[in-house]
């Protein structure tokens, strides 16, 4: 009989990738961490030249860059015609995950 043995895979996301409206599952932090490795903050990428290189579909890229544009990750071009970073607002991961300090005390 053998053993098995599980092995971790090293995955390295982007922290832009973290988002805190929606759930970070897996699959979407590894599609946003390729979309956020494509754009820089002075040229303009399409959405369709974005999912080619990703290898995703077109609508897949334009979910993923709707929820980084309103999180402040990426802006769209005033036209419509291109995305690029944008100003950075999210907080460290640390601070995101780590626990609320504000709890409520009970009523006695």
């Amino acid at each position: 009989m053998e053993c098995c043995v599980s092995r971790v895979r090293s995955l390295s996301i982007n922290r832009l990738a973290y988002l805190s409206m929606i759930r970070n599952v897996r699959r979407g932090l590894v599609t946003r961490t390729s979309i956020i490795k494509l754009l820089d903050s002075t040229t303009w990428i399409t959405t369709s030249d974005i999912s080619k290189q990703v290898d995703v579909t077109s609508h897949t890229v334009l979910y993923h860059l709707r929820n980084l544009e309103r999180e402040k990750v990426v802006e769209r071009n005033a036209e419509g015609r291109g995305w690029r970073l944008g100003p950075y607002e999210q907080i460290e991961l640390m601070e995101f995950l780590a626990p609320s300090r504000s709890k409520r005390k009970k009523k006695s």
